[in-house]
């Protein structure tokens, strides 16, 4: 009776024991198999983007971490450029295979015809305002849009009576007042010298394109040229200001820390630059946006601040303010994901993801841009930041500049060097129009 017992005992826990391995290696293969449609599942997607702005790209890297914690079967490959051009950059990963699924594009016309460029899908391109079209698809969405103006130090424009000028000429008569007070008016330079290049399409605004606002399409068909009488007029204006005795010297080989230094120190009182450099400053020197009353209201008697930053939009002549939209970077997606529909759904899903309103203030905060959705995007940022964005709502704004996607790519690099040339005395005026005639119909070919 023991021993059937004991027989018995054994051949339960045999088969309990064969029950149990059977399963293990059951819920091995469902873990397996569990693992393997995860794997297939997930879609992976190469991202390429500049490197120019450095909050750009750690906002960029930490947004597209979170989109992928929120995504996890989503895999973004996140790349940036490096010290080289980031289009020429974009080029070489071309020709090596390499190119992405999601880029940001400088020159989109350029990679259309080399039939890079996919077509963005309407979910995407429905979130933005003024999205590329060729041809009457949609083939990239700026990614955000800023403006230039004059940063000023505050400090200053009090301490010798000054106020915002409200046409040129008032603008050279403060230029006059703070020399004669042996304060230096004006910077020049940043990064990529981009200033002076600033300063060109603020003339390029009001001689070449107030009388002719298609000027550069008849450039581009030869029926206009640098050497027409507007075009020199630009650039005897851009001339004359860059040779005067109001810029500081050797500002133009200085970058944008350099610039934000000297202003902070009180030894320039304006810039002209892009709003972003409103956020450098602030950061560099936290005490630029106090304000100069005290919890009554009233002027401070003992001003601590030495540089207090303020900003306007550059008049013309006539009074008239034009604010440039600049469209620093748009994003486009490559011809070969826009034809894989599980990549194509992914990109949908990352794109709503970036231009979603709580995403979308953290890019817009790092880089005090303007948003270019349609709908509205309020983010915190100093006062003076809000008032240019009241400013910038209601200006004539105008998307018409050299640099924009109706100029030849390669044509604003010689552009760069035409313009420092021509700051520092180095050429005349006239060879100046000659060589950037000669550089527009190379690249325009």
């Amino acid at each position: 009776m023991k021993k059937t017992c004991y027989v018995g005992t054994v051949f339960s826990l045999c088969l309990i024991c064969l029950m149990g391995c059977g399963k293990t290696e059951q819920a091995d293969q469902i873990k397996e198999k569990g693992g393997d449609e995860q794997k297939e599942d997930q879609v992976v997607l190469s991202l390429f983007y500049s490197s120019d702005d450095v909050k750009w790209v750690s906002t960029l890297e930490g947004i597209c971490e979170d989109f992928m914690r929120e995504f996890p079967n989503i895999t973004l490959e996140m790349k940036h450029s490096e010290a080289g051009i980031y289009t020429e950059e974009l080029k070489i990963k071309e020709a090596t295979d390499e190119f992405p699924d999601i880029y940001e594009v400088e020159n989109p016309y350029t990679f259309y015809e080399a039939g890079k460029l996919g077509v963005i899908p309407k979910e995407i391109g429905d979130l933005v305002e003024e999205p590329l079209s060729i041809q009457g698809e949609v083939y990239a969405v700026p990614s955000y849009t800023t403006t230039h103006g004059i940063i000023y130090n505050q400090v200053i424009f009090k301490q010798y009576g000054l106020e915002v000028p409200r046409n040129y000429g008032e603008f050279l008569e403060v230029c006059e007042t703070l020399s004669a007070h042996h304060v230096v008016p004006l910077a020049i330079g940043g990064s990529k010298s981009e200033s002076i290049s600033y300063w060109l399409n603020y003339f390029f605004q009001s001689d070449v394109i107030a009388p002719n606002p298609y000027w550069q399409q008849e450039r581009n068909h030869g029926e206009v040229s640098f050497q027409d009488e507007d075009a020199i007029k630009m650039l005897r204006d851009y001339h004359s200001l860059m040779t005067s005795n109001y810029i500081l010297e050797n500002s133009i080989n200085m970058n944008d820390n350099h610039i934000v230094s000297q202003m902070i120190e009180g030894n320039i009182a304006m810039v002209y630059t892009g709003s972003g450099m409103i956020s450098q400053i602030v950061d560099a020197y936290p005490d630029a946006t106090l304000s100069d009353k005290d919890s009554e209201g009233e002027s401070l008697e003992i001003d601590p601040v030495k540089c207090r930053v303020g900003w306007f939009f550059m008049p013309d002549n006539e009074g008239e303010v034009v604010a440039l939209r600049e469209v620093k970077a748009a994003w486009g997606i490559s011809k070969e994901c826009s034809k894989d529909q599980e990549k194509k759904e992914a990109v949908i899903q990352f794109f709503q993801y970036f231009y979603r309103k709580s995403v979308y203030q953290d890019i817009l905060q790092a880089v005090f841009g303007v948003h270019t959705t349609k709908d509205a995007v309020i983010y915190a940022s100093p006062g003076v930041h809000q008032g240019l964005l009241v400013d910038y709502r209601y200006a004539q704004k105008s998307s018409i500049y050299l640099g924009n996607d109706q100029t030849p790519e390669g044509f604003s690099q010689d552009m760069y060097e035409v313009l420092n040339a021509l700051a520092t005395d180095v050429i005349s005026v006239e060879t100046a129009a000659e060589k950037l005639d000669e550089s527009w119909d190379e690249y325009k070919e």
